[in-house]
This record gives C-alpha cells, structure tokens and sequence, in this order.
C-alpha cells in the first residue's frame, strides 16, 4: 500500500503542476459558458435588418390589423419597425402566390403568408420562406397572426373587447419542484435541464483528457522500456493501481474547482443550483466513473506498443460515452423508466446515467446503492486486469495481441 501511495503522489503533484493541468482547467469552463451564453445573446440581441414580409389575405379582413400590430411589437435596434408587410390586394389566390413566389425568388420579401377564407374554422395559416431554420421570426408571425385570429373570432360571437383582452393575456405558467422532504420551490426548467448535461460534460471532459494522458504514460513507458526498471521495485498491479488513483485524484482536484466557481456564481446569480447530498452523491459518481475508465484506458496503453493503434480502441469507447448526450433529453424527461434504470446498471455507462438523472430526480436508495456497488466491483476487477495485462504484456514487443490472449492473461494469476 505504502508503495501505491508513493505511485500516487508523484503522478498527482507531477500533472498538477503542468501548463496542460491549468490550461485544460481554464479552456473547460471557457467553452461551457460561450457554449451557454453566445447562443442566448444572439438568438435575443436586436436585429439590425427590418423584414419584407409579403401578405395574402383571402377574408380581406385583417391585413390591416396585422400590419399594425407587427410594427407595434416588433422593432429593431433604431426603433424602426422590424416587419413591413406587403399586402397583395385586387388579385385572385393564385396570380397573387405566384408573384409572391417570384418576389422570394429575387429575395425582395424574406417569406409570405398566405390566410385562406376558411381560417375561422380550420384555425390554418400557410407561412411560405426559403429558410426554414429561421424560428425567432416564424414564432413571432406565428404569434401575432394567432393571437389576431382569435380575437376576430371572439369579436364574431359577441365577446366584449375588455374580456377578449382578458382571455388573450399570457399566463404566467411557474415550474414548482417537490423535494423528498415534501418542500416546494420554484424551479426552472431551463436549469433542470442544463444542468446535469454540464455535469456529464465534465466527467467526458475529464476522461478524455486525464486518462488518456494515464494511457500515454503508460504506453511511452512501456515503449522506453523504462517500465523495467520500475517494475523491479514495485509490481505491476502496484503500478497501474498508483497510476490510475493518482490521476483520479487529479480528475477529483479538477472537477471540486469547477463546482466552486459555480457555486460562487450561482450564489451570486441567486440560482440554487446546489444542495449537499445531491453534489457528495454526484462526486462519489464521478470518481468512480472517472476510476473505471482510466483502468480502461490504463489497460489500452499496456495491450499496444503504438499510440495509433490505442486510438482506435479509444474510439470505440468514445462512441459509448457519447451515448449519454444522445439520449440525455429521453432519461432527463423519463429518469425512472425501466430502460433508463437498465441502462444505469451497465458499468461503463452508470456514471453518465446516473449524473442525468441527479439532476432531476433523486433515485430511490436501492438504486444508487447497486449503481455504486456495480462501479466499485468493475474498478476493482479492472484494475486487477490492467495489473495482470500490462505484467504479460511489458514482455511482448512487436506482436499486436488477439482478444483470447488477452483474455488469458486476464485470467493468468
């Protein structure tokens, strides 16, 4: 034990100490928070440029409403409208979508819409532009020529215009969230969202910065034969035990700084974002996570004699832990449904798994116990075999190895 501590210490003190520690420390929350804030600043800065929108009104009735309320709500940056709508009058459907379509061919008008006679009773609009990928402007129309619609029907059945007012105003709809202890508060859902997938990207940032460093440390000592001379005084399951709870340590080291930046953050922000069982259960995770995947890159770096040919295994598990962002918005939305509690009880996706569904709801105990229990037994078993491989494996150069010979040495005592 005493020379797995050593082992321990030095991987620690040496890695922290280097300029790829404190860059990749910096570069992270660099990227998450221009990852956050860039897509919100400019889907809801002001724009610049007023649209030309083009207008055909089959009921003949609210074009002149439209146009009115679109240049009240809606304004650029100068105070200018942001929508001049085009109305095509004196024109039968056909003739007036034909030089309407002409018209957003030559990128005269950015998109028309089209209100058929029957849209009191099919509530159907038709929205005609070349960039469908454009949602901010699409919600806005699609808002105000809904709220128009509307009115005009309650107009129609007599409503008072004080009550359509009423019926029209927008609710305030707040998120309340329960905890187990049957308190209320007010949550967000923004947040209840963000949040455990910016928890996920740092156990993915962490692995595949720290352990793969732990796989080419392992594989140059190898290639250097330095592994020799360090083998005669440790032994090899001491060895890669040291190497891979040291830089577990490091992974550890650099995760507690992100969470006090942004507990100070949040704090500052007035955002709860943190409460002390949920966080000691998301470390407990996140190291033993971060444990079984340097066992498995450790044991990668002592199967090949080239970094190329470890790449490519690396890529397979890549693959795995990208998994989890795939499916992150079906476990957020469904954390207790049987596929997603499967999916937490297999090792080298528990982590992920289970970080997601922290985030929104507190697993039962029986489940977080197994989840651990699974994790603990898997780094266990991994690190004996990365021991006994990289024991087999220090004394084969030039030959790649076959999965059964890498199953027998695993198996080898």
């Amino acid at each position: 034990m005493r020379k797995i501590l050593t082992i321990v210490r030095w991987e620690y003190f040496t890695r922290i100490r280097s300029k790829w520690f404190i860059i990749s420390t910096v570069v992270f929350p660099v990227i998450v928070v221009l990852s956050m804030i860039l897509p919100s600043v400019l889907m809801t800065s002001e724009e610049s440029e007023y649209k030309i929108v083009g207008l055909i009104d089959e009921t003949r009735l609210l074009a002149e409403q439209l146009e009115k309320q679109l240049g009240e709500e809606y304004h650029l940056k100068d105070g200018s409208p942001k929508y001049q709508v085009i109305v095509f009058k004196d024109l039968d459907t056909e003739r007036a979508k034909s030089q309407a379509a002409a018209l957003l061919d030559s990128s005269i008008i950015h998109s028309y819409l089209v209100i058929p006679t029957d849209v009191w009773d099919s509530s159907c609009v038709y929205y005609y532009t070349r960039n469908i990928g454009n949602f901010r402007d699409q919600s806005e129309l699609d808002r105000t020529v809904s709220r128009l619609i509307r009115s005009y029907k309650m107009q129609k059945v007599g409503l008072p215009s004080h009550l359509i007012k009423q019926v029209l105003s927008p609710i305030d709809f707040k998120v309340m969230q329960v905890t187990c202890e049957g308190k209320e508060k007010e949550g967000s859902e923004y947040l209840g969202y963000l949040m455990p997938i910016i928890f996920v990207l740092m156990l993915f940032f962490s692995i595949f910065t720290s352990a793969q460093i732990l796989m080419r440390s392992v594989l140059t000592e190898r290639s250097n034969r330095l592994v020799e001379i360090l083998l005669s005084s440790v032994s090899p399951t001491e060895l890669m035990s040291g190497k891979i709870i040291g830089l577990g340590l490091l992974g550890l080291t650099q995760l507690l700084i992100y969470l006090f930046l942004a507990y100070f953050v949040s704090s500052y922000k007035g955002l709860e974002l943190f409460n002390l069982t949920t966080t000691a259960i998301f470390l407990i995770y996140f190291v033993l996570g971060y444990l079984v995947y340097a066992a498995i890159f450790a044991t990668l770096g002592a199967i090949f004699d080239n970094e190329q040919d470890a790449q490519s295994a690396v890529s397979i598990f890549s693959m795995i832990t990208i998994l989890p962002l795939i499916l992150a918005s079906y476990i957020i939305s469904h954390p207790q449904s049987l596929t997603t509690i499967i999916l937490s009880f297999i090792p080298i996706m528990t982590p992920f798994f289970m970080i997601l569904r922290l985030g929104i709801f507190m697993p039962p105990l029986w489940e977080l116990l197994g989840t651990m229990g699974i994790l603990l037994i898997s780094v266990w078993l991994l690190m004996l075999a990365a021991g006994k491989v990289f024991r087999v494996a220090i004394l084969i150069w030039g030959k790649r190895p076959t999965l059964p010979e890498i199953w027998q040495w695993v198996r080898s005592s």
